[in-house]
């Protein structure tokens, strides 16, 4: 039976340099050539920062509403609006939910903040490090 894998055996004595074989940059995925030690400080920080978010609901019924809004993700809270008046099917009201969500969007923008249909009468706006 013929092997697949064979042993090479060296006769002479004599050692030949080894040629290291570089790896052509991977950009971003390239490997961490060196570890972060955690600052234990820091970490302790950002866990008293997580513990004081709150999970706050809001009738939404204006634009006067949206400050209120702006104010709680800027605080880091997670908002449930309840959009149930203005979403009723009426253009009217549709066109004013579309105004007040933009609106939103747009004064949270640099927050980071998400907004998410829950559904046909609730809308969640979180913060940053929020992911869902």
């Amino acid at each position: 039976m013929r092997s697949l894998f064979k042993r090479v055996r060296r006769t002479d004595s004599s050692e030949e340099p080894t040629v290291q074989r570089t790896l052509p940059s991977l950009g971003l995925f390239a490997p961490v050539s060196e570890s972060k030690q955690p600052d234990p400080q820091r970490e302790i920080k950002r866990l008293a920062e997580l513990e004081q978010i709150f999970i706050r609901t809001r009738k939404l019924e204006s634009l006067a509403d949206v400050p209120d809004i702006v104010s709680e993700i800027r605080d880091g809270n997670i908002v449930l609006l309840d959009i149930a008046r203005l979403n009723d099917g009426n253009d009217k009201t549709h066109l004013e939910l579309k105004r007040i969500i933009e609106r939103i969007r747009g004064e949270t923008r640099g927050y980071q903040a998400e907004i998410a249909l829950v559904n046909d009468d609730c809308i969640i706006v979180t913060p940053s490090f929020v992911s869902f």
